[in-house]
């Protein structure tokens, strides 16, 4: 976001704290990481290590610097103790549990909401929490994600019998309900069913995976692969499948089925068709499976005949191309930041 609003002249910086992009689970947001033309940081963003005592003082200092704040996760309580004209924008936890915790840290996160001279929302399944804190000057906008390693111009139509599917969705089954999808096929290969999957290992439930994948006839049906894997090589093996898992309990995608739909790969998914109808005007074309009888029951119709799963892929990465393009979602950002700066 940063980056796109510097070339278009706006002077924006981007306050990133060191723990943010370091280990394997925050990896994904590091720009080394993501883009490997990069060398070193940009000079727009400031990586700061912030002591726990001095922190809410320094990041407050260092907001009241700029003509307007875009801040997310907790902090939107900093820019409204800053003074300065602010966007609260949510990522998902920090509306869904930590603005309704009866605390003093709950009851400034949703004080900042409701204080924010707008108030942006990105995920589609946070629409009932906005609703119910009755958060008036609310806004979706399709989250902003570059998906520039997931982008190819031919889809290419499978001509392989074998059923070749991607997981690397993180096993935290509590969060992403996989060990539903994995009883759902590893009954498929116990039918001896035509399928393969690329599974990557990681996460808190990862063994009790490897668990549910260790039967001899299960097992000479996966390949193992150590988690998480970078961006391009999750590329390579969209294009190695005819299928991508995502998750199970939330009723919506995450940024992979964006990097899914961006490289024309079918998501298999439990997906609340009315809320995404109500905010895009149509569905994100998917394998709608809300459990593991249907997520069996897809798998078993797809293992039988593939041809469908082509058109899915184009149909998937038009929808995408049409409510996640980089471009306009940052000229309506912009349109935001210049109305507050009038008012």
């Amino acid at each position: 976001m940063t980056r796109e609003l510097r070339k278009r002249g706006i002077e924006a910086d981007l306050l990133i704290e060191k723990f943010q992009i370091e280990g394997s689970f925050f990896s994904i947001n590091n720009p080394l990481d993501h883009d490997k033309s990069l060398k070193e940081f940009p000079d727009w963003m400031k990586v700061q290590e912030l002591k726990p005592g001095f922190r809410k003082l320094s990041i407050i200092k260092s907001m009241r610097k700029y003509d307007i704040i875009h801040a997310y996760q907790s902090e939107p309580v900093n820019a409204m103790l800053s003074g300065k004209p602010y966007v609260a924008q949510s990522v998902g936890d920090d509306l869904r549990k930590y603005a309704f915790r009866k605390s003093i840290s709950g009851y400034l996160l949703r004080r900042a909401y409701q204080k924010a001279d707008q108030f942006v929302y990105v995920w589609p399944i946070l629409k009932p929490f906005v609703e119910k804190l009755g958060i008036k000057n609310a806004l979706y906008l399709p989250r902003q994600w570059d998906a520039q390693h997931f982008s190819r111009e031919t889809i290419k139509k499978s001509e392989e019998k074998t059923l070749r599917i991607f997981i690397s969705t993180v096993e935290w089954w509590a969060l992403k309900g996989n060990d539903q999808f994995l009883r759902a096929f590893a009954r498929l290969c116990k039918e001896k069913k035509d399928v393969f999957l690329y599974y990557v290992d990681w996460g808190e439930d990862s063994s009790k995976a490897r668990a549910l994948l260790s039967s001899p006839e299960v097992r000479e049906k996966v390949e193992i692969i150590p988690g998480p894997i970078a961006r391009e090589k999750m590329a390579e093996y969209m294009e190695k499948s005819d299928i991508l898992v995502e998750q199970f309990n939330s009723g919506s995608f995450t940024r992979m089925g964006i990097e899914a739909f961006s490289f024309g790969i079918p998501v298999l998914i439990n997906l609340d068709e009315g809320l995404h109808k109500s905010l895009h005007g149509d569905c994100p074309p998917v394998i709608n499976a809300k459990n593991e009888e249907e997520i069996y029951s897809k798998l078993k119709q797809f293992s039988n005949s593939k041809d469908s799963l082509y058109q899915m892929a184009v149909d998937a990465q038009k929808w995408v191309q049409k409510h996640f393009d980089l471009q306009k979602n940052v000229d309506r950002y912009i349109e935001i930041y210049e109305n507050i700066l009038r008012r």
